[in-house]
Order: C-alpha cells, then structure tokens, then sequence
C-alpha cells in the first residue's frame, strides 16, 4: 500500500479529506492517490476543530488507501505509521520531534504537524482510510496557539511540495512495519512525556500522572495515583 503514484494540486478546497471523501462516493479515486492543496477554507483537526494554516505557506494535504484490512481492534497502528513517518522525515532535516499523543508532531513542545484519519469500516475491519496531515512550512506567525514551522526552526523557507515528497517517501518506507511488533515500540520511544512525571486534566480535575503506553485500540495508558488509567482522545487534556 505505497501512496504518491498520483498527485493532485488544488489551488483551494474546503478540506482535502473532504475532497477525498466525495471522489469516494462518486467512484473515482485510486488508492494511494495524494490530494495536496496550497489553501484549506476548512480544514479539519481533531476533536473537530478547525486547522489553521495561512494560505500558500504550508503543506495541507491527504492521501487514501483502500484495501487495508486492518483489524479494528488493531487500528491505530496506522496512526503509529504516520506519526513515524512525519518525525522520521522532520529528522532529515534536523529537528528534533516528537510524537504527542495520539499523532500531533511538537519540536520543542510547539506543535508543528497534525494528524486526521478517517476509517471507512467493513464488519470487523478498516476497509479504507483517508489521512490528512497538516504541516506548518514557511508560516512564522501564530495567533492564539503555541505553534512552530520548520522555517522558525531552521531558518530556511521550503516548498511545500518538496516536502510532500519527503514524507511520501518516508510513509511508504515506514509502511512496511505496519503489522510488526516492533513499531509500536518505535513509537513509544518517539513519544512526548512517555514516562515523566507531568500534569494534565481530566474529569476528575488537575492531576500529576505518568504516561506508560498506548494500547492497540489507541486508548492512552496513564499512572495516576498508583492506578492505571485509560483515556480517549477527550477524555484527557496536557498542561
């Protein structure tokens, strides 16, 4: 399941997973193609926010594959291949990443690169996905969140579409260990505050807690009061 063998420009669009989503219904996408547009309108994050990104300055774009047939109950090591894929390939060009759970990129604790995966569902298996990732490129301005760009950290303006090819590279790469043991250890070692003592917030209120996995399924595994505890994606918040 290698993407990148087709590629779409679009100069603007609501969201690519949007775009996607609507070739799939028609009948008129190939598996592994890229959509990649220079401005997103409404690009969406997790949780269903909205991902901000100023216009022709970063790198927006997703990818679909088909066929998956992934167990559910095996889902997010697909998301682990794609956070990988990001940090390996922010790697190359010196930044020092890493992976905030479940798959935003942070370098020195901005968020830089985000992540949204959409499962099309057949019974018991992930028939077919959309991944959309977000990248903040030459952007140097950010309004009301903490956020950094691979210019900000380098010092150096990229095209975008230069690194749409780094990272189709580096996914098709990591995409060989999508059913492998190994990465979901890969992972964890990249992992944002894996096994420190840190604060965050839950429905109880502020507690200091330690992260010690992530599970199959992607529920978040924390130490807190000497107990494990299992979250979903709004089910916790970082401080």
């Amino acid at each position: 399941m290698k993407i990148g063998q087709k590629i779409i420009r679009l100069d603007v669009v609501d969201s690519t997973n949007n775009y996607i989503a609507n070739l799939i219904k028609h009948g008129s996408i190939d598996s592994g193609t890229v959509i990649m547009a220079d401005e997103q309108f409404a690009g969406k994050g997790q949780r269903n926010a909205q991902w901000q990104s100023s216009a022709g300055e970063n790198l927006t774009f997703s990818f679909f594959l088909d066929d998956v047939n992934l167990s559910v109950s095996r889902q997010f090591n697909l998301s682990q291949v794609v956070a990988l894929s990001i940090y390996n390939f922010l790697n190359n060009l010196g930044l020092d990443a890493t992976i905030k759970w479940p798959n935003d990129i942070y370098v020195k604790g901005r968020k830089i690169a985000g992540v949204l995966i959409e499962n099309q569902l057949k019974g018991s298996l992930i028939k077919s996905v959309i991944v959309g990732v977000g990248l903040n490129v030459n952007q140097t301005e950010f309004i009301g969140f903490s956020a950094t760009s691979t210019r900000l950290e380098t010092g150096r303006s990229k095209l975008p579409h230069d690194l749409l090819f780094s990272f189709i590279s580096a996914f098709n790469e990591q995409m060989n260990e999508l059913s492998q043991d190994k990465l979901h250890q890969k992972y964890l070692d990249k992992l944002y505050q894996f096994n420190v003592l840190a604060p965050y917030e839950d429905a109880n209120g502020r507690f200091e807690g330690q992260i010690i996995d992530v599970l199959a399924n992607g529920k978040l595994v924390i130490l807190k009061d000497g107990q494990e505890v299992f979250y979903d994606l709004k089910e916790i918040t970082f401080l």
